[in-house]
């Protein structure tokens, strides 16, 4: 590589959404921008999230110059609590609203944060780094304090736009066009820009329309409101907050990511109403239904959420009555659907009246610009380069589409894949031999672990095939079969039916087992229990179609006495 380059790559963000983490590279200097979380779906069972692997970051911890971060949801700044446990970040670059979520998480995981350097970003912020200047632009989105990030030097600039959306008669910040204007005139060499809806033509819904659609339905609400909002839309929670005060409403927040959120924006003032406005929620029943406003986390429908709890008839502070108002003001994140129907029907069950997003008007609106907000980034800004960011592959290729349509050179637009480097040279782009390392690693509980990815095979296989437990026990003296082998099986036959099957495995692993004890002299627990697994699973394969997972335990008896050897009890895949 040339020394003289910038050097780029992503670890996480690209032809994906989720995990957003780009690294920069200059003059033996790395900034890091964003370090998010990937939320698991459901096929990945027990797995909290995912997130780029580190390693790369941790062997170069000593050029880290900080990491910018352009908003406080979890997607761009989830990742960070684990970066921090295992590389020194000695400087954090981020807006308010993401410097308060950190500290609560760090305080949490109790991360000393005494050395790290804190920089609150405003609109105004330059920062220099000897020959790289880093400055800032207000973006609009979902949350306030939402900012894009542009970094400049000799060989060009870049310039990531974070998560924004563009609307003129916006709650909250409005984007700073005029600085985005100036950038394009400064000829930006790369933008790299959010994909999300990429795909989505025309422009995203204004988010006073969605307010206006929500206070109507509030109005007309006979008795007690429940409104279950994305906890990360802090903008609009604030806003509905508000609306509550002006009709003499209580409100009361159920979900800790809800509450935290609240807690924060109060403490930076994004929420201005009277602390008489929210009451705890033991104090529920000193009031009348139609006096109640609740905010709640639930909207896709997720099992331990507040809102399945009221469903279920479980929650210990609020029952579902005939007549109560529930507003969905969220839309399904794909593979969601099936779940928030169900919900949504045990709620009706229970009379509740209930609004959906486009069924009952437009009740939500998204956070991430459609594509005529797209061409008005690429107008003004006017890329030489682009980076499609933080989306799908198929939204990556839209989003390109996109930027074509709007004057950007079709050779210009690059869908780069994780861990692929790029250099930028004199205000051109070039793509390198070099990749680095980015396998994604998961989280499963609060540990992180390249290790989590063996187990989330074995849990998919588990889930899908079952299992087969074969314990036998063995004279090692006599080298000799004592009694039958054991054989428990869950989720792939029902054994009742099919002693058939269970006495063929038998005799299957009897007959392997007593061939190798007479007539290997090296064998040995591991070894028996490799082929034991060798002759079970393809005999499922064969009768059943299935490949359970097979646990074998090897237990040596000596005398009619059980003696164990060192491996005895250890399983085996």
């Amino acid at each position: 590589m040339n020394n003289q380059a910038t050097r780029f790559f992503g670890l996480g963000g690209f032809q994906e959404i989720g995990k957003s983490t780009c690294v920069i590279e200059h003059d033996d200097q790395i900034f890091i921008v964003d370090a998010g979380i990937q939320f698991a779906n459901g096929s990945l069972t027990g797995i909290k999230g995912i997130i780029p692997d580190y390693q790369y970051l941790i062997d170069n911890q000593k050029k880290i110059q900080g990491l910018f971060l352009t908003h406080g949801h979890e997607d761009h700044m989830g990742g960070i609590v684990y970066l921090v446990q295992n590389c020194d970040i000695k400087r954090i670059v981020a807006p308010p609203v993401g410097i308060q979520y950190l500290k609560f998480k760090f305080e949490e995981r109790k991360i000393k944060t005494s050395s790290i350097e804190w920089i609150e970003i405003n609109k105004d912020l330059v920062l220099n780094f000897g020959d790289m200047k880093v400055d800032f632009w207000s973006a609009q989105h979902s949350i306030p304090d939402a900012f894009g990030i542009r970094f400049s030097n000799r060989n060009g600039s870049m310039l990531f736009t974070g998560d924004f959306r563009i609307d003129y008669t916006p709650i909250g910040s409005y984007t700073d066009f005029d600085k985005l204007k100036k950038i394009g005139e400064e000829n930006l060499t790369v933008l790299f820009s959010d994909s999300t809806n990429a795909m989505r033509p025309y422009h995203s819904p204004s988010e006073k329309d969605i307010l206006k659609a929500i206070r109507e339905y509030m109005e007309q609400a006979p008795k007690k409101i429940i409104i279950t909002v994305f906890a990360s839309n802090m903008s609009r929670i604030c806003a509905i907050i508000k609306i509550a005060q002006e009709m003499n409403k209580k409100v009361i927040a159920f979900g800790r990511s809800m509450v935290n959120g609240i807690n924060i924006a109060r403490q930076l003032g994004h929420i201005d109403v009277d602390d008489s406005v929210f009451i705890d929620k033991k104090q529920i029943s000193k009031y009348d239904d139609n006096e109640l406003l609740i905010l709640t986390t639930g909207s896709q429908g997720e099992p331990l959420a507040g809102l399945a709890k009221m469903a279920e008839g479980k929650h210990p502070h609020v029952t579902i009555k005939h007549n109560d108002l529930i507003i969905f003001s969220s839309s399904p994140i794909p593979g969601n659907r099936i779940k928030i129907e169900l919900l949504i029907n045990d709620l009706y069950k229970l009379g509740a009246n209930i609004k959906e997003n486009k069924i009952d008007g437009y009740l939500h609106t998204s956070g991430h610009a459609y594509q005529e907000e797209h061409k008005k980034i690429f107008e003004l800004t006017k890329p030489t380069y682009f980076f499609p960011y933080h989306g799908e592959f198929r939204m990556s290729v839209v989003h390109g589409q996109t930027a074509i349509k709007s004057g950007v050179d079709p050779n210009n637009v690059i869908i780069a894949k994780h861990g692929e480097v790029y250099e930028m040279l004199n205000h051109k782009i070039y793509k390198t031999n070099k990749v680095i390392e980015s396998s994604p690693i998961y989280i499963d509980g609060e540990i992180a672990s390249v290790k989590n990815t063996k187990l989330i095979n074995e849990r998919e296989q588990l889930g899908e095939n079952g299992f087969v437990y074969v314990s036998m026990l063995i004279d090692k003296e006599k080298n000799e079969i004592v009694g039958r082998a054991k054989i428990i099986t869950r989720g792939t036959i029902y054994v009742k039916s099919s002693t058939d099957i269970i006495s063929e495995i038998r005799k299957l692993v009897h007959g392997a087992v007593l061939y190798k004890i007479k007539n290997s002299d090296d064998w040995t627990s591991a070894k028996l229990k490799k082929l034991i697994q060798e002759r079970v699973k393809p005999y499922f394969y064969k009768t059943k179609r299935r490949s359970p997972y097979v646990v074998v335990s090897i237990q040596y008896v000596d005398n009619l006495k059980y003696l164990e050897d060192k491996n005895v009890n250890e399983v085996n895949a």
